[in-house]
């Protein structure tokens, strides 16, 4: 009695220190009928009659070994129905979703399976699901990452508690432990022949790797690798935190599957915060969590300091890019934008959104005009040289333009390039044409055969107005 009492307080102990079930709540137990999951039943069965937490049983059969796999669900339908439990049990085919999309077997049937049991959760009203995974996962998912180069992300292992609804509670027990309690209580279980086979890489790490480690290094190999995980974890919680805080300050922009970050920014942050932001910003571009190792992150951090137009592809389909000062982080190369194309009225507001701003052209005689307001935002054109159609637009293929003081023609590209625009923001730059020739690009250069002369009778005044919320 004592070996029960002592892990079922264990146990408690953990569900109180990540308030993991609040008294009362409705619970979907997933429960596969291996050891684990059939003490983790038992258990939570124990404790909810002094906590009155609520269970559901849920067991998703993969179809992959067969005899074997009715066997199994057949066994967890007896096991709730032994203790007047209900449960869910359903079938799907795994084999025939790897038709459907890219990843391994196990990757399917991990996220099968999470699906199913949120399903679960929703149809009989479950705020929590309960997951069997021990001290010992949590170590085989440490080394694991560790062997495959993952950074602090992944050296955190197996959160006891994830997205506030799935929760572990046998997080911080052996499975030595949990056979003890099985073997006391004669609980049956039964065994997955899969588990057994050396050919995928978590069972060799368990049956191979992990007892030769105890044997001959360290005896408490699982505690060291679980207690490393809750150090990085908290570790992790942290920088996470502060790279929240401190992508603000780096972000030029988000908008859907694309972020921007400034260069400069990023590299005055400590070499910790940078990794940490780009992170962020790749999970903030990509809307998911993705696998990313320290290479990646690495290779990222180089970038920084590359070339312009130099270009990382990264897990997921995301694309880093380095230009100038920017670094943007898009979910697959972005396609060219649309054309766009206004027509510019005299003493009218010619509202453009795509580039964010509105233009206002006016006509005055030139000793109306005040030449001393000149900015970047403000032209004074020759309206002598000026003939309809008048228009605004962005870029095309081909454009070439003679820059204000410049002895004669260079492609857009090079006026772009000696300017150091970043390719991202080439294509939302307005340009005013006349007649196809490009009259000011604006914001940077006017074209030389429509400057102010001294002969000039005149004046067109365009002044653009930056939108607001641009």
């Amino acid at each position: 009695m004592r070996a029960r009492m002592s892990l079922t307080r264990k146990v408690q102990r953990t569900i109180e220190r990540y308030r993991m079930l609040l008294p009362g709540e409705k619970v979907v137990v997933a429960v596969s009928g291996g050891i684990d999951s059939s003490v983790l039943l038992h258990l939570l069965y124990g404790l909810s009659q002094e906590h009155g937490y609520c269970l559901h049983v849920a067991h998703l059969n993969h179809v992959l070994r067969a005899e074997e796999s009715q066997r199994d669900a057949e066994f967890v339908r007896d096991l709730a129905r032994g203790l007047s439990l209900e449960a869910t049990l359903r079938s799907i085919a795994v084999r025939d979703l790897i038709q459907q999309g890219s990843g391994s077997l196990q990757e399917h049937a991990r996220r099968a399976r999470y699906a199913f049991l949120e399903e679960v959760a929703e149809e009989v009203g479950a705020s929590k699901i309960a997951l069997g995974h021990t001290k010992d996962d949590q170590a085989e998912t440490v080394l694991l990452n560790l062997l495959r180069g993952a950074g602090m992300p992944g050296l955190r292992g197996i959160p006891p508690v994830r997205e506030g609804r799935f929760v572990r509670p046998l997080i911080e027990v052996t499975r030595k432990e949990i056979e003890e309690y099985a073997r006391f209580h004669q609980i049956a279980s039964v065994t997955d022949s899969s588990n057994l086979k050396s050919s995928y890489l978590r069972n060799r790490m368990r049956l191979q790797l992990l007892p030769l480690l105890r044997e001959l290094y360290n005896p408490q190999v699982a505690d060291t690798l679980a207690a490393i995980a809750s150090i990085l974890a908290a570790e992790e919680e942290l920088l996470e935190s502060m790279a929240s805080s401190h992508l603000a300050s780096a972000l030029l922009e988000q908008g859907e599957g694309r972020v921007a970050l400034s260069v400069s920014a990023l590299l005055q942050e400590p070499i910790a915060l940078q990794r940490r932001i780009l992170i962020e910003a790749i999970r903030l571009a990509s809307s998911t969590y993705l696998h990313l190792s320290h290479r990646h992150i690495f290779t990222l951090q180089d970038l920084l300091r590359a070339q312009n137009g130099s270009q990382l592809t990264l897990p997921g389909g995301m694309v880093a890019t380095k230009d100038y000062d920017r670094l943007t982080i898009t979910k697959g190369k972005e396609s060219p934008p649309p054309a766009w194309e206004y027509l510019v009225t005299i003493d009218g507001f010619i509202p453009v959104p795509e580039a964010g701003v509105t233009l206002k052209a006016k006509i005055r005689r030139c000793q109306e005009v005040n030449f001393g307001q000149s900015t970047p935002l403000l032209a004074f054109l020759d309206m002598e040289k000026i003939a309809a159609p008048l228009t605004v637009r962005n870029r095309r293929p081909g454009d070439r333009f003679h820059p204000l003081g410049s002895a004669g023609e260079k492609k857009l590209k090079k006026l772009f390039i000696d300017a150091k625009v970043s390719r991202s923001q080439r294509d939302k730059i307005p340009l005013l044409v006349c007649q196809g020739e490009i009259v000011w690009v604006i914001g940077l250069r006017i074209n030389e055969r429509y400057r102010v002369r001294d002969d000039t009778q005149t004046v067109l005044v365009v002044e653009v107005i930056r939108d607001e919320h641009s």
